[in-house]
């Protein structure tokens, strides 16, 4: 069986193997996405001008950024599909393959925040984090094009 096409390093999407290679990546992807998430957190409680924020920021912050990085994998994963498995193309290179894994992770951030961490939260209140959170932290490194890597 001859084989015309080969798979190469730079096929491989630049978060999932950066993690692989270098376990140690998760020391600075794991505190980095925290930090962010407390940011916007902090943000838009100031912005929406919510009471008890040290209470809230507790309560929610873990779950939020549990989601965030469980929906960045879900991108991650839907990314992997497209570049690696079906081999449509690079990732970051190509605005059609990059642009569906941001959307779901940003559709996932917003679905999981909105029915989950935020649903005793009230409507209004509960929307606006939802949609700041899924706009905000929406994985955007994922335009960083994998040709920079080689």
């Amino acid at each position: 069986m001859n084989r015309s096409k080969s798979v190469t390093l730079y096929n491989v999407l630049f978060p999932i193997w950066m993690i692989l290679l270098f376990p140690q990546m998760w020391l600075i992807v794991l505190p980095g996405n925290f930090l962010i998430d407390s940011l916007v957190l902090l943000a838009s409680m100031a912005f929406l001008k919510m009471s008890e924020k040290k209470l809230f920021y507790k309560k929610h912050i873990f779950a939020v950024f549990s989601f965030g990085i469980l929906s960045d994998i879900a991108g991650s994963a839907l990314l992997f599909l497209l570049c690696f498995v079906l081999e449509l193309g690079h990732m970051g290179d190509e605005l059609y393959l990059t642009l569906p894994a941001i959307l779901l992770s940003a559709a996932m951030i917003f679905v999981l925040n909105y029915y989950i961490t935020f649903k005793k939260v009230d409507r209004k209140t509960r929307l606006t984090l939802s949609i700041i959170f899924s706009v905000v932290t929406a994985p955007y490194t994922f335009l960083i094009p994998t040709s920079w890597l080689y």
